[in-house]
């Protein structure tokens, strides 16, 4: 064990970067009452006056906290709020400039702490932070997660900015306002070559052990193993002082012997016989500090096979890091992940670009809005290549490994290429579109030829499934439509329908008291969309609008509710989408609203499952009709959440995949603006016998195809 850090007292130069409260120095109720006194004084004191050591301590700290430490320890440099701050050379100096948005999560997570005795919120330069240590441990869940969903649900707006959970706290701060860049200025004040010796006891330290580089140290601060990218643990900041007056001892060659704090602090990596690996581009969230949460229903389905197989879920944190692609294996409540950052300019290129701009709308047949740019494609085929080599490193070569939507569309390539020996399975959660529009993508012959090296391939719909046959036979002939026959499968996607069901039955929330006030006794429509222009929203608006105007006895009699759930706000058509979504609904209730009646009541946030449930009970309409869909959830839920005895009517878009199963609901053509007119009218008309009939058959099938159905269907045929 002492060989783990014994070159440390010998090497010609050491970067040492510890972090304050909970690392130096123990915690205190308030920061400002831990102060660097005493016998901590001088450790720092006697550390910087040592040859061959650059000492740096980098905090999360406001810089108001920190500006008296400079004048205190000239020989020592300091980074305040994460690394935004720092101070060398007689100055502190901001890498980062302000972030007003800010302003407006911190005013809503004010008012959430309002609501809690003991929370605190904290404002710094490019980060806001609730605490809620002191709030009574009955309350923890239910601040932990009215925050997480109010912090993603504006995240999506906020492309810069990242959530960031710790212990009893929750954190949104810039994506560059992290320790790793700290650590990084840091060492570029030391001597080409030198160790970094990095010491932090929290999940933003996190950031420093995985920006570290190859014979580095990093050491956590914990007195119980936890998931880390340390190597070492000590198990007290009052270790952490031993072990550095260890270091300053042998330094100078005084006789010493080793600490017995320092543990091993990895947990030991899974092992690399043959398991499920499923691989997706974004790795599903974890919930805040040591908090259980209800997993969304994809994870539910997918986690008894992940449990038999001893295996894990690969994606991409969130963030963005140099130098990324270090893969961190943890273990959660749920089930086990694999994780690891993108480069810089991965999110942008990748992500936002390739990913979003040019398969997004290609894949759902909208041509006019796609483009092509050689470098986004480049990353593109860079990303895919990284996932394969991290599904390598996570599971070895015999692994089953499942790949999922079109993210990852040449992954399987790369993969064999690297000598991968297990089976390899595919599903395209979206759509797949005809040849002719496929091909109009330069590199399509290159992504299908990726595509079929996939041992099984899952589509969501059959009419999605001819598209990739006659795309297949386009771009390789027979042999190529035979060889796509040979390995796709339709297995349409479903949801846990007796989650929806039995939250349908539980007292609503506060929120829906003034839903059915508004309502007073007027039929609800629902819509509930992520806000991308494969939904339809616009269209439906106007589909409304002219129910209005051609069947005028309605008017004063339903209502609207469109739910719109923010997503992809750094592309600019979305914005373009929300300004016209806005500015209908103004049109249509200027047009046709009363003193006592508003025809559209527009809700640009997300809900949690509960919530929604009850919406979908409410609902004498559920209209869904996307433009185009690979399948939708939402038309699942609507029936899922259903009265048996008065259930309401689905309006369902003949262009997604959930139409091809539910043949009961209401068929419509999302294009054709009178025609969903005229269905909505016979929705809202329909006979009780004739809306219990047809949600007895949608719900037939709703309860047929689960999402454990799913899986478990699409395992079997990989496994076949």
């Amino acid at each position: 064990m002492y060989a783990e850090w014994q070159h440390l007292a010998s090497i010609s130069h050491v970067v040492i970067a510890v972090a304050l409260d909970g690392t130096l120095l123990p915690f205190a109720p308030t920061p400002e009452e831990a102060r660097i006194d005493g016998d901590t004084a001088t450790l720092l004191e006697q550390l910087a006056a040592l040859p061959g050591v650059t000492v740096g301590v980098i905090s999360g700290r406001p810089r108001a906290l920190m500006e008296e430490l400079p004048g205190r320890f000239p020989a020592i440099v300091f980074a305040a709020e994460h690394g935004v701050w720092r101070h060398a050379d007689g100055m502190w100096n901001a890498v980062l400039a302000p972030v007003p948005q800010l302003d407006e999560i911190e005013h809503a997570l004010t008012a959430l702490a309002a609501r809690h005795v003991g929370a605190l919120v904290e404002r710094k330069s490019c980060s806001v932070c609730l605490h809620w240590r002191r709030v009574d441990a009955e309350h923890h869940d239910e601040i932990a997660l009215a925050a997480e969903v109010l912090i993603d649900e504006w995240l999506e707006t906020q492309r810069q900015l990242e959530r960031l959970p710790e212990a009893e706290a929750i954190e949104v701060r810039h994506t560059a306002a992290h320790k790793g860049g700290a650590l990084s200025w840091l060492r570029s004040r030391a001597p080409s070559g030198a160790t970094v010796l990095a010491i932090g006891d929290d999940i933003s330290d996190e950031d420093m052990f995985v920006s570290m580089r190859e014979g580095d140290i990093g050491i956590l601060v914990a007195d119980h193993t936890r998931r880390t990218q340390a190597g070492l643990r000590l198990p007290s900041p009052a270790a952490v002082h031993r072990f550095l007056r260890w270091l300053i001892d042998a330094r100078l060659q005084h006789p010493v012997s080793a600490p017995a704090d320092v543990v091993i602090a990895r947990a030991p990596r899974p092992p690399t016989e043959a398991r499920l690996i499923v691989v997706s581009n974004r790795l599903p969230a974890a919930p805040s500090g040591d908090r259980k949460r209800e997993v969304g229903g994809l994870v539910s389905a997918l986690l008894p096979a992940l449990a038999e197989t001893n295996g894990l879920w690969l994606g991409w944190s969130g963030a963005e890091r140099d130098p990324g692609l270090r893969l961190r294996i943890e273990d959660s409540e749920a089930f086990t992940r694999a994780q690891f950052d993108y480069p810089p300019t991965w999110r942008e290129r990748f992500y936002s670009g390739f990913c979003n701009q040019s398969l997004w709308p290609l894949l759902h047949a909208f041509p006019g809005r796609v483009r092509y740019v050689d470098d986004e494609w480049t990353c593109y085929v860079e990303a895919n290549h990284a996932y394969a080599q991290l599904v390598l490193e996570a599971g070895g070569p015999n692994a089953e490994v499942w790949i999922q939507d079109f993210h990852l569309m040449l992954a399987a390539r790369d993969l064999r290429r690297l000598g991968h020996r297990g089976r390899l399975g595919f599903f395209l959660h979206v759509p797949f579109p005809p040849l002719d529009v496929f091909e109009t993508m330069p590199w399509a012959a290159e992504v299908m030829a990726a595509l079929l090296e996939h041992d099984r391939i899952g589509l969501q719909a059959h009419r999605w499934a001819d598209n990739f046959y006659a795309t297949a036979r386009g771009l390789f002939g027979a042999d190529g439509e035979r060889r796509a026959r040979e390995r796709v499968r339709v297995i349409p996607v479903g949801i846990d329908p007796d989650r929806f069901a039995d939250a349908a039955l539980r007292t609503a929330s506060a929120d829906l008291g003034s839903v059915e006030r508004m309502l007073g006794g007027r039929k609800l429509i629902l819509g509930v969309d992520r806000l991308d222009y494969s939904k339809g929203i616009p269209e439906r608006l106007e589909s409304f609008a002219r129910l209005l105007e051609k069947y005028p006895e309605w008017r004063n009699q339903v209502s609207l509710i469109q739910v719109s759930v923010p997503t992809r706000s750094e592309v600019p058509e979305y914005a373009e989408l929300r300004s016209r979504v806005e500015a209908l609904v103004g049109r249509i209730n200027g047009a046709y609203g009363e003193a006592d009646w508003v025809p559209v009541r527009y809700l640009y946030r997300s809900y949690d499952q509960e919530t929604l449930a009850h919406l979908y009970r409410e609902a004498a309409v559920g209209v869904v009709t996307p433009l185009r869909d690979g399948m939708n959830l939402v038309a699942k839920e609507f029936v899922a959440s259903q009265a048996e005895d008065d259930p309401g009517v689905l309006v369902l878009s003949k262009f997604c995949g959930a139409a091809e199963r539910m043949t009961l609901a209401v068929l419509t053509n999302p294009y054709h603006v009178d025609g969903v007119a005229a269905d909505l009218d016979t929705a809202l008309r329909m006979s009780r016998e004739d809306r219990v009939a047809r949600h007895a058959a949608l719900r037939t099938t709703v309860w047929q195809d689960t999402a454990n159905a799913w899986s478990r269907a699409f395992l079997e045929e990989l496994r076949g």
